[in-house]
C-alpha cells in the first residue's frame, strides 16, 4: 500500500491511497481532474478519501467525501482503473444530485403558514438526518444488488464424451459453448476445455 499522499485542494483536503498499485502522477492528476467536477455543483466539501486498488484483473476505486452536514461513499469495480475513477465519481455526483433534490423538496413539503402568514420550516437537522438514513439505505441497497452472490437460476445435465483434445477443440468451435467437459481419450482423466477472451482455448485437468 503506498502512503496516503494528502493535498488541499480549493480549500478542503485531499487523500489518495493506492493499495497492491503503483501511484503515478498520471493517475493522482486524473483523480484531481474527475474530482474538480464534483466541486462543480457543490462548494461545501470538507475533505476527500479515495482509495485505489488492484486484485488480480479487478480495478476498483472507492471514494468517501465528506460534508458539512453529510458524508458520500461511492465504489466502482472494472477491468481498468480509468474507468473505475470515472464510475465512483460519476456515482458521487449522482449521489450529491439526489441529496440535494431530497432536501429541496423535504424543505417544500414541510413548508407551513401560521395565521400572521409567517413561513415556518421543520428544523433542519431533522431532514438532513431523515435525508441521510434514506441515501445510506439505498446505497446499501444498491451494493447488495450489485455484489451480492448471484443465485442458481438453470440446471442442466450434459451426457459425458470420451474425447481426444483435437476433437474437443472441434466440438467447441462448431457448437459454440464458452466450456465443455469431456473425458480424455489419452488418459481416461476428466478435463474441461473453455474459450478464452483472446478467442483461443485453455484446458484444466481435473485430478
Amino acid at each position: 500500500m503506498t502512503k496516503p499522499t494528502q493535498f488541499d485542494q480549493q480549500g478542503y483536503n485531499v487523500s489518495i491511497v493506492g493499495k497492491h498499485f503503483q501511484m503515478t502522477d498520471a493517475i493522482r492528476n486524473y483523480v484531481f481532474e474527475k474530482l474538480a467536477k464534483v466541486e462543480k455543483i457543490t462548494d461545501q466539501i470538507i475533505d476527500v478519501a479515495v482509495t485505489l486498488d488492484t486484485q488480480k484483473l479487478e480495478f476498483s476505486c472507492s471514494i468517501l467525501m465528506n460534508f458539512i452536514h453529510f458524508h458520500i461513499k461511492a465504489h466502482a469495480s472494472t477491468g481498468d482503473m480509468y474507468s473505475a475513477i470515472d464510475k465512483a465519481t460519476d456515482r458521487v455526483r449522482t449521489l450529491i444530485r439526489k441529496y440535494k433534490t431530497k432536501l429541496q423538496s423535504r424543505r417544500f413539503k414541510d413548508l407551513t403558514t401560521v395565521d400572521i402568514h409567517v413561513n415556518v420550516i421543520q428544523p433542519l437537522a431533522d431532514d438532513l438526518k431523515t435525508i441521510n438514513d434514506e441515501i445510506e439505505a439505498e446505497n446499501a441497497a444498491r451494493d447488495e444488488a450489485e455484489y451480492s452472490i448471484h443465485p442458481i437460476v438453470a440446471k442442466e445435465t450434459m451426457p459425458l464424451k470420451t474425447l481426444t483434445q483435437d476433437e474437443a477443440v472441434i466440438k467447441m468451435e462448431i457448437g459454440g459453448e464458452s466450456f465443455l467437459i469431456f473425458r480424455g481419450e489419452e488418459d481416461q482423466k476428466l478435463k474441461v476445455i473453455y474459450r478464452r477472451p483472446d478467442e483461443n482455448y485453455g484446458i484444466v485437468q481435473i485430478q
